[in-house]
């Protein structure tokens, strides 16, 4: 079967509840990946004000000054995983994917839960499985090397988030006859029950670490 980018869009939002997709980032407040890349290449720090906001929640939520890191890792989880889902749910339901470059893609957050609540896809190009893995890593490795949260985050951290975030992606669909391609082309074990990433969400008061927490191991 031939699919477009505007077929695959619809294959995206129908595999996740949590999220609408277009194929035009139309209007205020939609955050264009490759000018948020760019702005880190300069010395920017273009995530402060979405890391501050979350940090805010979690103060006011837990009467506490929240740990930096935790808002450090959910933010970067959140970023990654917008290519990560592009990627990886198209990709386990058809065998291919949108484009996921830094230029491809743009979101939207949600304006109080803070994830990504928008996608739109900017590229009217399909590419196959291993070009999409080619793209999403060269994506997700610009973003990691110029993300510079204020507190230290191990490459364990940082690299293990894209591969959990991209791993759970492909596991969404309920039908997914490519999973095991997509999960070959992006080089993750869709056996992994653990993630290889925290989001340290355990050190918040009266929370207790998720069943997949790599703290498990």
């Amino acid at each position: 079967m031939s699919y477009t980018v505007s077929r695959l869009a619809d294959v995206l939002a129908d595999s996740v509840s949590w999220i609408s997709v277009s194929t035009a980032a139309r209007g205020p407040d939609w955050v264009s990946c490759e000018e948020l890349i760019a702005e880190q290449q300069t010395g920017g720090d273009p995530t402060l004000a979405w890391r501050s906001a979350a940090a805010a929640d979690y103060a006011r939520d837990y009467a506490i000054e929240p740990p930096v890191q935790v808002a450090a890792m959910f933010t970067l989880m959140w970023y990654v995983q917008v290519p990560s889902l592009v990627a990886g749910v198209t990709a386990a339901v058809t065998g291919v994917s949108p484009e996921v470059s830094p230029a491809a893609l743009a979101f939207k957050r949600h304006p109080t839960a803070h994830y990504p609540a928008e996608v739109a896809l900017l590229s009217d190009k399909v590419v196959p499985l291993e070009l999409a893995a080619a793209q999403l890593k060269e994506h997700a490795t610009t973003f990691l090397d110029g993300y510079e949260p204020g507190v230290k985050l191990g490459s364990l951290q940082r690299l293990g988030a894209v591969d959990d975030e991209v791993r759970a992606a492909i596991r969404l669909p309920e039908e997914a006859p490519y999973a095991e391609d997509a999960a070959a082309a992006f080089g993750v074990s869709l056996e992994d029950k653990l993630r290889t990433s925290c989001c340290y969400f355990y050190v918040l008061p009266g929370v207790t670490a998720c069943s997949t927490c790599p703290r498990f191991r």
